[in-house]
């Protein structure tokens, strides 16, 4: 070894001593490390033969580090307090730093023609894709969207993972390894994770890493079937879209796939978690039976029938009041006083609109304890009805800044109380909202409640606003659940038992 080698690998030294001690508990502490001796590997006095030889171990360490800020993004709340936000900051940049050093590695034998069993274009691209995969589900996790060129460096990676070099993007000619790693981060991006909670997140990453190889990829477009798939240009930085959103365009070069086929295996799962019988063992268990069907119930749904925009989108800008959860906008409806108002209530920015739908920005106060799923009541005016929608998606780039897609499910509620019949133990009443009849789900009307209220086909439903009303009712369908409500047509039972 030559005098100016020892020199570079005395540089690396801190770096490979660091790697080479066991993974400790502290997250921040091990995250410090990564960054700390990422900077260091990126001087000039390093080489990149030494820094690519570090790669490796900083991919396994990254990954674990990864691992231990999960569970803290996940039991979060949106928007992320501004120390869970610096964290995940830093850590997706860090992935990326690793990924842009397998570039560079790519790069090299491109270059220098050579390929060996640690310079092999296949694995390389195979662990970058890896990494790219936890890279936009950490962004996911702490309400962001994917990092800048996230999609090009994918495509890319995918490209270089052809066995044969062939310029056909068909799935058959990827590495395994490397194809499997793709599939998905295309199935993940397909579930719509930022309308996900972040436990539902993790529960998806960790059920993805072993089912998203029963996605389906070809290069050319699907035929009169193609309803369910979705396209994806691998020259642009866009995520995939879907074909019913949005026809592709006629250029070379898309990649079309679709998660049918995953729709159908989570089709299978949902059955057995409602049966009697004992839940497949080889699921994620971070998420009970019960919240596994409701999650996997909504992910299918995206996966056969990717949303699609019926309405055009207006840009907008005026202030309205909001009020966020459902027990929240049950009090207020009971309260519907000036001061209730005030203290429930915060101003958002609505910044587009459709006849279905909104997006809004909190301009004041200080947003907490936001999920998708829950529940949202927003008015422009003292003068207007409260219009009930449910949040779609969550994105918050900084902790000082969130925006959220809203659902419109209707312009007016009542405050009622319910409590459904059946188990061994009492059920207790609780808060929910009746609705007029939703047009797209029947003529009858509806009830928003917690979600986990729903429990047998029967229940009580009262209202104590003006006097005192008790009925029975008999629930027709359940046509929404989310981890923060559920939604409900009923009708008044006409022979109460």
């Amino acid at each position: 070894m030559s005098a100016a080698d020892t020199s570079q690998s005395d540089r690396t030294a801190p770096v490979l001593d660091w790697l080479a001690t066991e993974l400790s508990a502290d997250a921040d502490l091990e995250l410090a490390a990564l960054v700390r001796h990422l900077d260091e590997l990126g001087r000039p006095e390093i080489s990149r033969n030494q820094f690519h030889r570090c790669l490796d171990l900083l991919h396994v360490r990254s990954l674990a580090i990864s691992g231990l800020f999960r569970d803290r993004f996940a039991t979060a709340t949106l928007p992320l307090t501004v120390s869970l936000h610096r964290s995940a900051t830093r850590l997706i940049s860090a992935l990326g730093k690793i990924a842009a050093g397998y570039e560079e590695v790519l790069a090299e034998v491109r270059h220098r023609l050579v390929r060996t069993v640690r310079r092999n274009p296949e694995a390389i691209s195979a662990k970058a894709l890896e990494i790219l995969g936890e890279q936009l589900t950490v962004a996911h996790l702490a309400g962001n969207s994917a990092p800048f060129e996230f999609w090009l460096r994918a495509h890319s990676f995918f490209r270089t993972s052809k066995v044969d070099n062939s310029p056909d993007v068909a799935a058959g000619q990827a590495a395994e390894g490397a194809l499997r790693a793709y599939k998905y981060i295309l199935a993940f991006s397909a579930a719509q994770p930022e309308g996900l909670t972040g436990t539902e997140i993790n529960w998806l990453s960790e059920y993805l890493a072993n089912a998203a190889k029963n996605l389906i990829i070809r290069a050319s477009l699907p035929g009169e079937g193609g309803f369910g798939w979705l396209w994806i240009d691998p020259d642009q930085d866009t995520p995939p879209v879907s074909i019913s959103r949005r026809e592709p365009p006629e250029v070379d070069g898309l990649i079309y796939f679709t998660a049918e086929e995953l729709a159908r295996r989570a089709t299978a799962l949902i059955e057995q978690l409602e049966g009697e019988g004992e839940p497949p063992g080889n699921l994620p268990t971070s998420l009970g039976r019960a919240e596994t069907a409701t999650l996997l119930r909504r992910v299918r749904e995206y996966w056969t029938s990717p949303p699609h925009q019926e309405h055009p989108r207006r840009r907008n800008q005026y202030a309205v009041s909001v009020c966020c959860g459902l027990e929240n906008i049950w009090k207020m409806l009971r309260e519907p006083t000036t001061t209730a108002q005030t203290r429930l209530a915060t101003q958002w920015m609505v910044v587009n609109e459709s006849p279905t739908g909104y997006a809004i920005m909190q301009v004041t106060g200080t947003a907490s304890a936001l999920t998708p799923g829950i529940a949202i009541a927003l008015r422009r005016s003292p003068d207007e009805p409260w219009t009930l929608c449910v949040v779609r998606w969550i994105r918050s780039e900084t902790p000082e800044q969130i925006e959220l897609g809203l659902q419109v499910i209707a312009n007016t509620a009542k405050p009622v109380t319910v409590g459904f019949r059946g188990g061994s133990k009492p059920r207790p009443m609780r808060p929910a909202l009746v609705m007029p009849p939703i047009a797209a789900l029947g003529r009858q009307q509806s009830i928003l409640a917690p979600a986990g209220t729903y429990s047998a086909r029967r229940f009580m439903l009262v209202s104590d606003i003006h006097r005192l009303y008790i009925a029975q009712g008999r629930l027709l369908s359940l046509d929404m659940q989310t981890p923060a409500v559920e939604l409900f047509q009923y009708e008044i039972d006409p022979y109460p038992l």
